[in-house]
């Protein structure tokens, strides 16, 4: 059984989340996250970047509790968070300027959307 100790740690934080400290707000979005996340590897879909270019708008913050995948192009910047990323997406993100930050950094930020 192969382990991502990356999703093992962000489970375990989200877990410990205190909702009282950041708001109701950010509790619906942490246990969200955490559905999305609690679930096996195989019934996981990538997202692509073609899909992610679609739905975002430059300046966007977005977490992806998926793979995302390098299908297409980026013409804008954000901020992306992924719980895996294939080497042709971070290079997409690269060339368009965009930003790839782990969770933990992600939570920090004001506005942040789910992208599935």
């Amino acid at each position: 059984m192969k382990t991502n100790i990356e999703k093992k740690n962000v489970m375990e934080w989200l877990t410990a989340f205190d909702s009282a400290a950041r708001g109701q707000s950010y509790a619906q979005l942490y246990k969200r996250l955490h559905s999305m996340l609690n679930v096996p590897s195989r019934k996981r879909r990538a997202v692509s970047i073609f899909r992610l270019n679609s739905l975002t708008n430059d300046g966007d913050i977005v977490i992806i509790p998926r793979k995302l995948v390098s299908s297409g192009k980026l013409d804008h910047k954000v901020t992306v968070t992924a719980l895996e990323y294939s080497a042709g997406a971070l290079k997409a993100l690269k060339e368009s300027g965009s930003k790839a930050l782990p969770l933990k950094d992600m939570m920090a930020q004001k506005k942040i959307r789910i992208v599935i």
